[in-house]
């Protein structure tokens, strides 16, 4: 596993493991009973239903920029982003915002919440 001692570190690594596909890597990056809204009306509550979630994207899915969000420390082994992220499918642009919660394990920072939403009247 990858150290995130950062966010900056933290946003790379999950870039990487989310566009390589290899869904135990991505999973690391979650915490145990990490919770996630995305693009389905249903809330994935811990890793299992997390992986199900990132299991059914398609091949072509993949991060196309990621800048650095807004964050905010809520506590000191907790924190909160908010940003928007470039996803494509092939070459079809889907932007999203995206919010975590950030919390600090073992130095390294992992997602206790993850919300993802498509972005609306944007061209890209």
């Amino acid at each position: 596993m990858t150290a995130t001692p950062t966010v900056e570190s933290f946003i790379r690594e999950w870039v990487a493991a989310f566009n390589s596909h290899d869904l135990d890597r991505h999973m690391q990056l979650y915490a145990e009973d990490a919770t996630l809204f995305g693009s389905v009306d249903e809330l994935q509550v811990g890793r299992a239903a997390i992986r199900g979630y990132f299991g059914k994207r398609g091949p072509g899915v993949h991060v196309k920029d990621y800048p650095i969000p807004r964050v905010k420390e809520i506590g000191p082994d907790a924190l909160v982003t908010a940003g928007n992220v470039e996803f494509a499918d092939g070459d079809e642009p889907v932007p999203y915002r995206m919010t975590w919660v950030l919390v600090r394990r073992d130095r390294n920072w992992r997602i206790a919440q993850h919300h993802g939403s498509p972005r609306r009247g944007t061209s890209g």
